[in-house]
């Protein structure tokens, strides 16, 4: 299941990009079948996402014979990834709500304004800056592991740069998706090839 999660998620992610450019060739974007198809694709990649998460951090664990320190950071930067993750999925299923009842885009926006914020646990702005904790956190999970896991040899370095790169480019224009998802599917099938070594044994060349 992690593997396939590994090339799923951001296959998905592209697959949502795609349908958003076809839902934007009149100039808006939803609401309808375009919109609730993307937003579809789109909840299923970040779900995968948490397996990929939880995947990278026993990698992780694996690879690095049990440091304290590093178990530490590990698992700061999966609780980081997976908060901002759930605040990613809420607002997937609040898009896929939206559309579902807005007969028109006056309507969608109106309902969107009026979700904000749903659920009214946790203060607004921590949803709006949520997701970015996500993409932050899922970086420097892929930095820990480039320094602690299997030399992979440029790969190992090209990871996090690529998942960076991909994140800068949707976050800068969001018909750039299919081109993000595409820089993060390449950084992160190349993980699913490597073999972390024993716990219990930390690897000789591992300095952080």
């Amino acid at each position: 299941m992690t593997k396939i999660a590994f090339r799923l998620a951001p296959a998905l992610m592209g697959g949502y990009g795609v349908v958003r450019l076809i839902d934007g060739r009149d100039g808006q974007h939803g609401p309808g079948p375009a919109w609730t198809i993307g937003h579809l694709f789109f909840l299923g990649a970040l779900l995968l996402y948490g397996p990929v998460i939880a995947g990278l951090r026993r990698r992780i664990l694996d690879a690095e014979g049990g440091s304290r320190s590093r178990r530490i950071t590990a698992d700061i930067l999966t609780a980081v990834a997976g908060a901002g993750l759930a605040t990613f999925v809420r607002v997937a299923v609040l898009d896929i709500v939206v559309g579902l009842k807005a007969a028109d885009t006056a309507e969608k926006s109106a309902l969107s304004d009026r979700y904000a914020d749903v659920p009214a646990v946790l203060p607004q702005a921590f949803y709006e800056i949520g997701p970015l904790f996500f993409m932050l956190g899922l970086v420097a999970m892929l930095v820990q592991y480039a320094l602690v896991g299997p030399r992979r040899g440029l790969s190992a370095v090209l990871s996090p740069a690529l998942v960076l790169l991909g994140f800068v480019a949707i976050m800068a224009n969001m018909n750039l998706l299919p081109v993000g998802a595409a820089m993060i599917w390449f950084a992160l099938v190349p993980i699913t090839r490597g073999k972390a070594a024993p716990r219990g044994r930390t690897p000789a060349s591992a300095v952080v």
